[in-house]
């Protein structure tokens, strides 16, 4: 998947069409530029071409921070492999490992972890035997590591960039910051927004040459802000803390970048909704994985794998400038689905909000590919007490049209160690999925799982959905129809598990790209990130950007 700019044949409607009151919360001096136009003052382009060029850059998924059966949690360490083979970049699986402070609990408690670290310190062998096996560089790039609970200093997970890693036990955090130098681990500071003694981050503790990202986003919840979507609602402990939010951080002049992944519990990486990493990387090696993170050439995203280009006066996410009055943000997204808001953040505010979902699609938006969703796994109401496993053999074929691209959207639940989630065909007119439903174990109260399909089509494209189970059911539909409504499928009489053909989304819908300008005086530092909201509610944020306050005594 090139990271490329491919803006120059987007015909653009005006980016405001409604919501127009927001205007007058945005901050600082800003204007839309000519596409293709830039105000880079000369030096400054030329530092731009001095840099890598965006298009030697590639976008990959993965997921940093998992758990199963060796430690704590749940789910064989085969099957987590497994899993994340099939339908990630790379991945490193965090056992968990060490608890330094942990206390004597109500019901002896503590004895879960106590016990859980003695099963990670038995199979270690067994996790190193697995990184090796699965590692793959080029198609499939594995990554070992522990997880460390503190209670006063925050939660980390250790990546090491061989094969080759210790498991070891540390009470100072200075000893295993250092350790982590000096073995080139980077140390990753998770669910960060506890509150400060509750498992919370102590950044007064980070050592960025270690830890040069954050997890803002996991099962736990969304560390942006204290009022941002998905509040922390898991793991025992309270709410999001104002002072540990990535916002806070950033206004007290830490310099991190951001990323997501999963920290779930089932053994499943990669599980739709609880958060993936994306890392801007040369190749799909560990030892470009691992510069993306140094370098903070990261973002993180919720669930749908959405394409981020965010960049300041031709630099990427993740950098620094030196100061300059003007600065051109340059934004393209490419979402899996409709794109409600695309904001430029200045300073933790509002700069600029684009409405991608507010253009009126024409005859010419059948040139370019459109987004069809199949969900699947809606059932018996739990309280109707017809728990159960539905699995699923889903045929989807194409007539008139052509497949260009696909994303699973497999979430974690239910935990079964002998069923998968997986496409077993493919090719340019025709998906094969084999996968399993259940309203148990369900992230959010949420029971479905989805594909995503991208096709070239026309108004007279047919797609039809063949089942062989759970039982042999078909709906066929034209791209016409499905671009005025969706259509549900039915196994049976109620209250049998159904499916739901989604309403296409258009390119004009999900893909968006545009120039912004800003001026400034240069008083203080600031910041540039950007936060991407789906009309499905998934979500994305680029690492910032800071530019440099003026020199004293500078004109």
């Amino acid at each position: 998947m090139s990271y490329s700019d491919d803006r120059e044949n987007l015909k653009m409607k005006p980016s405001i069409t409604r919501r127009q009151f927001l205007k007058e919360y945005t901050a600082g001096s800003l204007s839309l530029a000519a596409l293709g136009c830039s105000a880079l003052p000369q030096k400054l382009a030329q530092q731009s071409r001095n840099q890598r060029q965006i298009a030697d850059y590639r976008i990959y998924f993965g997921d940093l921070h998992n758990h199963n059966e060796v430690g704590y949690a749940q789910g064989s360490l085969g099957r987590t492999f497994e899993i994340a083979r099939e339908h990630l970049d790379f991945f490193a699986f965090t056992p968990h490992g060490y608890w330094h402070d942990i206390g004597h609990y109500e019901n002896n408690i503590e004895n879960k972890w106590l016990k859980g670290f003695e099963v990670t310190k038995k199979r270690w062998p067994e996790v190193l035997e697995m990184v090796s096996k699965y590692d793959q560089p080029g198609k499939f790039v594995t990554i070992a590591g522990f997880e460390w609970h503190s209670r006063s200093l925050g939660d980390y997970h250790i990546l090491f960039p061989g094969l080759e890693a210790e498991y070891v036990r540390f009470d100072d955090l200075r000893q295993f910051q250092q350790f982590a130098k000096q073995r080139g681990a980077i140390m990753i500071p998770h669910h960060p927004a506890n509150r400060l003694g509750h498992r919370g981050a102590n950044l007064k503790w980070l050592d960025p040459e270690v830890s040069p990202v954050i997890e803002i986003y996991s099962e736990w919840g969304n560390a942006e802000h204290d009022r941002a979507p998905y509040p922390y609602i898991r793991h025992t402990e309270a709410g999001r803390w104002t002072q540990n939010t990535l916002q806070h951080f950033l206004a007290q002049g830490y310099r991190l970048g951001v990323i997501a992944s999963t920290d779930d519990h089932l053994g499943y990486p990669g599980a739709y909704r609880k958060g993936l990493a994306a890392v801007l990387a040369t190749e799909l090696t560990r030892e470009a994985i691992f510069d993306a993170l140094r370098n903070r050439r990261t973002y993180a995203v919720t669930g749908d794998r959405i394409r981020l280009d965010f960049r300041l006066n031709g630099r990427l996410m993740g950098q620094e400038l030196p100061y300059t009055p003007q600065r051109e943000l340059a934004v393209t997204v490419t979402g899996w689905e409709q794109l409600d808001r695309v904001e430029i953040l200045k300073n933790n505010r509002v700069l600029h909000r684009d409405f991608p979902m507010d253009r009126v699609p024409t005859a010419r938006s059948w040139n370019e590919p459109v987004l069809l969703r199949f969900e699947y796994g809606w059932g018996p109401w739990p309280a109707l007490g017809m728990t159960r496993t539905c699995d699923w053999d889903i045929n989807i074929s194409l007539k008139n049209g052509v497949l260009e691209d696909v994303q699973t959207c497999f979430q974690s639940g239910p935990l079964d160690e002998t069923r998968r989630d997986k496409i077993l065909e493919r090719s340019s007119s025709h998906l094969r999925v084999q996968s399993f439903t259940a309203l148990r174990q369900q992230f959010e109260d949420i029971p479905t799982k989805a594909v995503v399909l991208k096709v070239k089509g026309v108004p007279d494209t047919r797609v039809t959905i063949t089942l062989k189970a759970p039982t042999q059911v078909s709906l066929s539909q034209t791209f016409r129809q499905l671009a005025q409504s969706g259509e549900m499928l039915f196994t049976g009489d109620f209250p049998k598990e159904s499916a739901m053909l989604h309403r296409l989304v258009f390119y004009d819908h999900y893909y968006t790209s545009y120039k912004v300008s800003d001026t400034d005086d240069g008083a203080d530092v600031n910041w540039y990130y950007l936060r991407v909201v789906q009309a499905n509610e998934q979500l994305a944020w680029s690492s910032p950007i800071w530019v440099e306050p003026k020199a004293r005594g500078s004109a």
